[in-house]
């Protein structure tokens, strides 16, 4: 019986041991866990603590702009440019270790903006001078507009005439006189005498610029004219013409050039079909005309046409004799309105 009692004891005995083992591994596990979660909870203090260190001492760097909320940034006493930026807030000056006086900062960069600001202006007006809108004179006929042109070729065709026709006796005979704008000629013909020859070849030379005579051959007679310059034009009011002649009215320009022949002697043909020159903001007709008539009766034609609102203009002349008068064949220039 006794020995039943001890074996049964025994038993008992075993079956509570494992029990209490078991009860003691569990809260030493619990333990060493818990350190373990105390642990990395101070090692994440201490980074975040770390950081927000960084962040007061350094700054707020870029790549962070925006993202940490205002209210964490203003907790630890860091501002975030980028929302002053878009904000705008108050003027008042906000100091931080990192970056001092970010206030004073953006006041020195606003005066940096508005001085180069102010020098782009300043460059801009000199730029802008009213000078430059100034119109360049127009002192040659190179820099003449189209309609000048031909208020030039016209008188300067007319003066040259008027000349001729004054200072050239009745002994004195052409046989070439060529115009071509602005004041080019080129006369060729005979005089009766030497005498005569020389005087007007000397009248010609006072009203020409780069006169020259050319040597006569062996040959030639004494009486023999051939000069040729540029005559020294009296410039006329170059403003008398407005405006291009319209498509539409071409044709009525020209019975206006043709009607300032008031006598009705001069006929000319070549009226017709004039040559195009398309130059984008004008059309430019060439007209390839030619008449026979005396030389005084051509001349008075000259002039009531530099006296006329026509717009047309003689840019080259050229008269030979004829069988009965003078031949007369001419480049006659319109610009129209395209």
């Amino acid at each position: 019986m006794i020995q039943l009692n001890l074996i049964e004891a025994a038993a008992r005995a075993a079956s509570i041991e494992p029990k209490v083992q078991v009860s003691l591994s569990i809260n030493n596990k619990n333990a060493s866990g818990s350190r373990k979660f105390l642990i990395g909870l101070a090692a994440i203090v201490a980074c975040v603590a770390i950081a927000l260190g960084s962040l007061v001492v350094f700054g707020l760097p870029k790549p962070l702009y925006g993202i940490i909320p205002e209210g964490v940034l203003l907790a630890i006493g860091v501002e975030d440019p980028s929302r002053e930026a878009l904000q705008g807030r108050s003027n008042i000056g906000q100091t931080t270790t990192a970056g001092g006086l970010l206030e004073k900062q953006r006041d020195v960069e606003l005066a940096a903006l508005q001085a180069t600001q102010a020098i782009n202006v300043k460059n801009l007006v000199q730029e802008v001078s009213p000078r430059l809108f100034s119109k360049a004179p127009r002192s040659n006929y190179a820099s003449y507009l189209p309609l000048e042109r031909i208020a030039y070729q016209n008188a300067a065709l007319s003066q040259l005439l008027v000349f001729v026709n004054t200072a050239t006796p009745d002994n004195i005979s052409f046989s070439d006189f060529i115009f071509e704008a602005p004041n080019y000629y080129f006369v060729r013909g005979v005089a009766e005498t030497p005498v005569l020859q020389r005087s007007f070849l000397e009248r010609l030379r006072a009203v020409s610029d780069n006169f020259k005579t050319p040597s006569l051959p062996e040959n030639a007679p004494a009486t023999d004219i051939t000069a040729f310059g540029e005559y020294k034009v009296t410039i006329p009011d170059l403003k008398t013409l407005k405006t291009l002649v319209s498509a539409d009215a071409v044709d009525q320009e020209v019975r206006a050039f043709v009607a300032l022949d008031v006598l009705k002697k001069i006929k000319f043909s070549g009226l017709e079909k004039p040559a195009v020159e398309n130059f984008g903001v004008y059309k430019k007709y060439v007209y390839k005309a030619s008449t026979s008539v005396d030389f005084v009766t051509f001349m008075n034609f000259v002039m009531e046409l530099e006296k006329s609102p026509v717009r047309i203009g003689i840019q080259k002349l050229e008269m030979t004799p004829g069988k009965r008068s003078l031949v007369s064949s001419m480049n006659l220039v319109m610009y129209v309105a395209p």
